[in-house]
């Protein structure tokens, strides 16, 4: 199923497809190309004009690019309350509750979450909300709450036909698994996530599923697996500019190194990952790796 069918087989709608299949196939500076033209066309095709700005609000939060990223969800969900577009709305505030939730603002990412479902129709607009429901019950360590949010996301988007989707949500079941302490679980749950991930073509979540396949490996004390897993995902985060997945990576291999009694390796992962950090604004990520540097045995 292709995210532009309800906008009929114009040029600008075709403009849009083109931008999707480059964001997911990693390309994604021509992604942004593709979006913005579509911005630009918006008396052609509205559904598709607003679609297409909270496409390019996506790309401005994956790099960390926080004020664009809301101004461009602002003017989707401007332009999709305009023309009564709910579900594009929906996914417009979405974006801007992830937004916050990168930034380490859970409660109004969460009050946007919740009107995204209250404003979804769409299955697969609101497996998304459920999905970053989800993470924020597992960041906060609800794990049953998590577990059921992420069920109900899987099967909002098989109710969609959606196998992009799917996978995700198989992802963020596996990485609760990891940090409810069932490795093994998890590592099932997420080569099965690295195997639907590669059949979407989705470059970025395919090094997501590897991140967090490493992250299971190293609890199955499985290091040099993991670590070959999370070097990976390194590269193609780098590729993109993804701040924040390299930010993780960067912490993984630390744990994996200090767990090698490898101190001055661990402390170059961190210090790096400080670093990317502080340039791209986490704050969430700088305390956790502040509490990963003090952990670690003093210099000598």
């Amino acid at each position: 199923m292709t995210p532009t069918s309800p906008y009929g087989t114009d040029s600008v709608a075709a403009i849009l497809a083109d931008g999707v299949r480059y964001e997911r196939g990693g390309v994604v500076v021509r992604a942004r190309e593709c979006f913005e033209a579509v911005t630009r066309r918006v008396e052609e095709n509205p559904a598709a004009a607003a679609e297409a700005w909270w496409r390019v609000a996506n790309l401005h939060r994956l790099h960390s690019s926080w004020d664009e990223a809301i101004e461009a969800a602002h003017r989707s969900a401007e332009l999709a309350r305009t023309h009564r577009l709910f579900d594009i709305e929906a996914d417009a505030l979405n974006i801007e509750g992830a937004v916050w939730y990168n930034r380490g603002d859970f409660d109004q990412a969460r009050a946007l979450f919740m009107r995204t479902l209250e404003l979804a129709k769409a299955p697969a607009t609101r497996g998304k909300a459920l999905q970053n429901l989800g993470n924020l019950a597992a960041e906060e360590h609800n794990f049953d709450e998590g577990e059921r949010l992420f069920a109900r996301s899987r099967e909002a988007y098989r109710a969609a036909g959606d196998a992009r989707g799917e996978a995700v949500s198989l992802l963020n079941i596996g990485r609760l698994q990891s940090e409810r302490g069932f490795p093994a679980v998890a590592r099932a749950t997420l080569e099965a996530a690295v195997s639907a991930a590669r059949q979407t073509g989705d470059l970025e979540m395919h090094a997501a599923a590897l991140l967090n396949l490493g992250i299971a490996l190293g609890g199955l004390g499985l290091a040099s697996e993991a670590e070959e897993r999370i070097t990976t995902a390194y590269g193609q985060f780098t590729i993109a500019d993804i701040p924040n997945a390299r930010v993780r990576c960067l912490m993984q291999l630390a744990k994996l190194a200090a767990s090698r009694d490898e101190s001055s390796a661990a402390r170059v992962c961190l210090v790096h990952a400080r670093d990317v950090a502080a340039t791209a604004g986490l704050p969430r990520e700088l305390r956790l790796i502040d509490e990963q540097l003090t952990a670690l045995p003093p210099q000598d």
